[in-house]
């Protein structure tokens, strides 16, 4: 996209009255390190508005990211510039740390004609020289206890935290609010939107299925799904590419969802709109997040039980885990409200989402924790299909993937679990290998949950430490 540079009007005695970024872009054409060194002042411009004007005036097609935007700058305390090269002769990479968390990001900026034209920034691998000393149990939950109460106290973090050691659970507390607009408290069992956390459960219903015989990995859409449209996609990719995210299914969100989103309601009603699309890749080449592969999940799933998503969910994993407050709808229990933007700003109500095979669903501290303790238990599904489940089988950026979940590291120590995250939305669910087990869920969209979980993650005590 070009950006043209805004016009100010009334020569320099406006300009005085401008913030230095406002100045400084004015006077001349700007590279991209002088970009980059601009919009770090508006980011971490203690007045809030400075950021919304730089991209106002900058890059408006990047208005709709600003709530967003503003909501990171808010739980981060804003970015600390460790380094930054230039990657490109119009373009720039930067290297960030949070202020208030342990968080590093990675910013990229390009130009054109000398005026900045576009910007992401994003989640980046932890330094290996930066190291996070491990505590004792009782330090390591007293460190995050103070650390809530301070962000919650300045409006920074809004949500419910579990944490819990071979079954026992040490720590289970909620801060700040559960509205936008109200001082209604967040309490332990306040009910949260998971985001993507819900594919776990589509993942569990697929192993099942498998540990049955009635389903098995190398199996096909087209095999399993005679309806589904006759694309190379539907004859290429398997249950296990699906599982892994390496079928090139993509997304669906996007223009034509927004435009249709109140008539997809059912997997069925997403392969009807969706299902004639071509792989993005060839399938089980590389890994690639896909939504819409576990919508295909969730028919594949129906069409093989019998039954409606919904009720195999309800009846298979849900019921036999103990999970009662776990539900596809808000409206079934006391609900946080998604909020987006931040707090200095003034936070925004959102829409509540609808459950879904790719996630989006509703549930609670406790009902993940007892998800958590029926896998342990092997009552979801027996050994074998639960090493299927938590067994990393393919390298997925800075990570890697099984059967369903993610397989990571949070300062040395391996967990596998998943992660949510929307507008207004921030989940994150670990299972460490050591025993541990940590649960955060917040109304605000990420990294709210991520921050709190990469903390506790890091400073929780290693086996025989």
């Amino acid at each position: 996209m070009r950006i043209t540079r805004r016009n100010f009007v009334g020569g320099t005695l406006v300009l005085a009255s401008l913030p230095f970024w406002a100045r400084a872009v004015d006077s001349a054409p700007a590279t991209a390190k002088q970009w980059l060194d601009l919009w770090l002042e508006a980011f971490n411009s203690p007045r809030a508005s400075a950021y919304a004007e730089f991209v106002r005036a900058y890059l408006p097609a990047l208005l709709r990211y600003v709530d967003d935007d503003l909501a990171v700058r808010e739980a981060s305390g804003g970015f600390v510039l460790l380094r930054s090269e230039e990657t490109g002769p119009h373009e720039i990479t930067a290297w960030v740390r949070d202020r208030n968390w342990d968080r590093f990001s990675k910013v990229l900026l390009t130009t054109r004609d000398g005026h900045i034209d576009d910007l992401s920034f994003s989640g980046a691998p932890t330094p290996a020289d930066f190291k996070v000393r491990r505590l004792g149990e009782r330090d390591a939950l007293g460190e995050l206890r103070s650390k809530l109460r301070a962000e919650a106290a300045g409006g920074r973090f809004s949500g419910a935290v579990l944490v819990a050691k071979n079954g026992t659970v040490l720590f289970r507390e909620a801060y700040g609010a559960r509205t936008a607009t109200s001082a209604l408290a967040t309490k332990p069992d306040t009910r949260f939107c998971l985001g993507s956390m819900g594919k776990m459960f589509t993942a569990v219903a697929v192993l099942q299925l498998i540990q049955k015989g009635e389903l098995h990995l190398t199996d096909t859409i087209k095999a399993l799904l005679p309806k589904y449209p006759d694309t190379p996609l539907a004859r290429q990719v398997t249950v296990e590419h699906l599982l892994t995210h390496s079928g090139g299914t993509g997304d669906f969100f996007g223009p034509e969802y927004d435009a249709h989103q109140a008539e997809l309601r059912t997997p069925s009603d997403f392969i009807r709109r969706f299902g004639n699309r071509e792989p993005a890749f060839a399938p089980g080449s590389r890994w690639g997040y896909s939504n819409f592969g576990f919508i295909v999940l969730g028919a594949i799933v129906e069409q093989v039980s019998g039954t409606t998503w919904d009720d195999y969910q309800k009846t298979h994993v849900f019921r036999i885990a103990g999970m009662t407050s776990t539900s596809p709808l808000a409206s079934d229990g006391e609900t946080a409200e998604p909020c987006t933007g931040a707090a200095g700003t003034g936070l925004k109500a959102l829409p509540y989402y609808v459950g879904l095979p790719a996630g989006g669903g509703y549930s609670t501290l406790d009902d993940l924790h007892r998800f958590g303790t029926a896998l342990r238990e092997m009552r979801l599904l027996d050994a074998a299909h639960l090493d299927l489940l938590t067994r990393a089988r393919i390298a997925a950026g800075n990570a890697q993937w099984s059967l369903g979940l993610r397989v990571a590291m949070r300062n040395g120590a391996s967990w596998y679990g998943h992660g949510g995250s929307a507008p207004g939305v921030n989940a994150d669910y670990a299972i460490f290998r050591s025993g541990y087990e940590t649960i955060v869920l917040s109304n605000r969209g990420h990294p709210h949950a991520v921050n709190v979980a990469d903390f506790i993650g890091a400073r929780l005590p290693l086996p025989g430490s």
